[in-house]
């Protein structure tokens, strides 16, 4: 399975942004959300291939 859209969560703006970029120069789509609540929209207008997530964000963390 070739692995095209990619959704990263994380409440830290520095790695978000470190992992997007990194993912984008390698051609992947990238969609990034801050915490668990916009994660969650954006997971029931999209489909991804792979999620990656901070598992200790406030309110609703990776885990949840």
């Amino acid at each position: 399975m070739r692995v095209e859209k990619i959704l990263v969560i994380d409440d830290e703006e520095l790695m978000r942004e470190f992992l997007a970029e990194t993912l984008k120069r390698k051609n992947y789509g990238i969609d990034t959300a801050k915490n668990g609540k916009e994660a969650l929209g954006l997971l029931r207008k999209n489909s991804y291939d792979l999620v990656i997530t901070d598992m200790q964000m406030p309110d609703l963390s990776g885990i949840d």
